[in-house]
């Protein structure tokens, strides 16, 4: 009789899910989701950048402390690709103002806080199933985040329509 080897690291993953955790998590993210997005409603250059920024970071650093995870050695890396991040979020409100502007929408511009909202809950989510499933800082890797913001895209969790339609991007941000 020959014995099979399986692999329950999955299962594992799926076993360390605690319900209070996922929900506090929720909470943390939409948090800085909405401090991200009030932040980039800001009239001043780059205020946003910085406030994002630190949205951010600070939203990693409590996910952190929820899931045990050390935050203070790589809190460098974090700001980096927080500033990284924000200042992308930027160049992309750009583009996603100028499509929105041609296409004859006369409403308030809140692509800002909109673009702002969505990359720091994709972020927020992002590590936190990184970190739930065992991850730690030093183990994440910046194209799995591409690929994870890729895949949203690819599913429709994010398009045009999450940045001009307030219900699609409610319903985006969990708010």
């Amino acid at each position: 009789m020959e014995s099979t080897v399986v692999d329950v690291a999955p299962i594992q993953k799926a076993v360390n899910r605690n319900p209070e955790m996922e929900n506090e998590s929720r909470k943390i993210i939409r948090k800085y989701t909405l401090i991200a997005s009030g932040a980039a409603l800001l009239p001043y250059d780059f205020v946003d950048v910085i406030s994002c920024t630190a949205a951010q970071a600070l939203m990693i650093k409590d996910l952190c402390g929820l899931y045990d995870v050390s935050y203070s050695d790589r809190l460098a890396n974090v700001a980096f690709w927080s500033a990284t991040g924000s200042v992308a979020t930027k160049i992309i409100t750009a583009a996603v103002g100028t499509v929105i502007s041609n296409s004859g929408f006369n409403g308030i511009d809140l692509t800002g806080a909109a673009v702002a909202g969505i990359y720091t809950a994709t972020v927020g989510e992002f590590y936190k199933l990184h970190l739930r499933d065992g991850g730690t800082l030093a183990d994440i890797n910046i194209s799995d985040f591409a690929d994870y913001f890729i895949d949203e895209i690819k599913r429709g969790d994010l398009s045009m329509a999450t940045f001009t339609n307030p219900s699609a991007l409610m319903s985006h941000l969990n708010v």
